[in-house]
């Protein structure tokens, strides 16, 4: 039986990686699981983190929620027992109710916090309303909760947070007395997050029953601080890519995402390479092989004249893509069949290329690409900026080599640039 891990539960890839390395960087061993197929030599390895990855953002409400239970029955059945952490969307992608209220019913948690912000990824909540980025849009994230779990659900309004952790843990447990079960907490920056992970502590010592925390990677960090090892200080990993320069980078970008769009442009601009677009149309048309091999054969092109670094997207992302800051609830399902050939063109530029690093960007194209490529796990090293990590692949036939998963939201335009710059290549800024 293994106790006292923490165990991370996120809809996504990209989720399970951004929040497994905030750990990573206090000094604590973590592996992200790909998927729940793999075996079980994998799942009980001697990590103190383990993040999951239950691939169910894009299910219905109902299948989300028996996905969670399922994995945690699982998780039960091989004597994995610790602590949960319920990692959800900062800006509520997916389904966060449905998928807390079956964490809560499966292991018979009584009370939830939700803390979904993300500010130094420009999300924040107040008064009850999350807003993300440069958008004008916000999400009603009590609504939210409360319309999709049998649960009552209520906000710890900004003010309340702001008097301190002893004064916010009394209202919660006044407002617990008359049936509150999910509070979602106001966070407008990183200290509001700090606040609310030391209220928890405190409701820990103040109530007879334990309760859940759910959030984001910005309120795992705090969780992590707390867990702090001796061993704490991001891994340098620089030397392994100074000391190289002849690593081929792969990056592979299959979301419809502006921000994503705005820093393949920035990249492109900066970096004497050429963009790969990938013909989605004839992929959607069952035409995924012709699309490969056309794009498979200008990416060989390009590599003679830049053989460190193949860029590879979506043509959808430049043509139909979705604008920065704009939030959308789920992926356009018709892009499925075109991520699953845009994974096996990454597999054919692999074998071929034999690429050090790939950059994966999209949770559904870092899931993909880790399917075709036998990835059973990622070892996240360091975060090269927030929510960004790079990790060590385990598993496949590509074990060892490096992998870096990006949410499409994420980063700035100059965050591939960032991203190069970490590997040794000085692209400037």
């Amino acid at each position: 039986m293994t106790e006292n891990k923490m165990i991370i539960l996120a809809d996504d890839l990209t989720g399970a990686n951004d929040t497994a390395i905030q750990f990573v960087k206090h000094g604590l061993n973590a592996l992200v699981i790909t998927t729940m197929q793999s075996p079980e030599s994998v799942i009980n390895a001697s990590y103190e983190i383990l993040s999951f990855n239950s691939d169910s953002r894009d299910m219905d409400e109902s299948a989300a929620y028996t996905a969670i239970r399922k994995i945690i029955a699982r998780l039960n059945t091989l004597q994995l027992k610790g602590k949960y952490y319920k990692k959800v969307d900062s800006v509520l992608r997916g389904n966060p109710g449905p998928e807390l209220a079956a964490l809560m019913d499966e292991l018979d948690i009584p009370f939830a916090i939700a803390a979904p912000s993300f500010p130094a990824n420009r999300s924040t909540l107040q008064q009850g309303m999350l807003k993300s980025g440069l958008s004008n849009t916000s999400i009603d994230a009590i609504k939210l909760f409360s319309s999709t779990m049998n649960k009552k659900v209520e906000g710890i309004p900004l003010e309340k947070i702001r008097l301190g952790e002893q004064l916010a843990a009394d209202y919660v447990i006044s407002r617990r007395s008359t049936g509150v079960e999910v509070f979602v907490a106001d966070a407008v920056n990183d200290e509001d997050l700090a606040i609310i992970y030391r209220l928890s502590t405190l409701l820990d010592t103040k109530l007879s029953h334990f309760h859940v925390l759910a959030g984001s990677a910005g309120l795992a960090n705090h969780i992590a601080k707390s867990q702090k090892s001796e061993k704490a200080g991001d891994i340098q990993i620089k030397p392994v890519f100074h000391s190289d320069n002849n690593f081929p980078v792969l990056l592979i970008a299959g979301t419809k995402q502006g921000e994503t769009a705005s820093q393949i442009t920035t990249l492109s601009k900066k970096v004497p390479v050429k963009i790969v677009r990938f013909r989605t149309d004839l992929a959607l048309n069952g035409r995924g092989e012709e699309a490969q091999n056309l794009a498979y054969k200008e990416a060989s092109e390009n590599m003679k004249n830049n053989p460190k670094l193949c860029v590879v997207v979506v043509d959808c992302m430049f043509e139909t893509g979705i604008p920065e800051g704009d939030v959308v609830r789920r992926i356009d399902a018709s892009i499925l069949p075109a991520i699953v050939s845009l994974a096996k063109l990454a597999q054919a530029l692999m074998e071929t290329f034999l690429f050090k690093v790939i950059i994966s960007t999209g949770g559904d194209t870092s899931l993909e690409l880790c399917k075709g490529l036998g990835i059973q796990g990622i070892h996240p090293l360091a975060e090269i900026s927030p929510g960004i990590p790079i990790g060590r692949i385990v598993g496949g036939s590509y074990e060892n080599t490096y992998m870096i998963t990006k949410s499409g939201r994420f980063g700035d335009e100059n965050t591939f640039i960032e991203v190069m710059n970490f590997l040794g290549e000085d692209y400037g800024s």
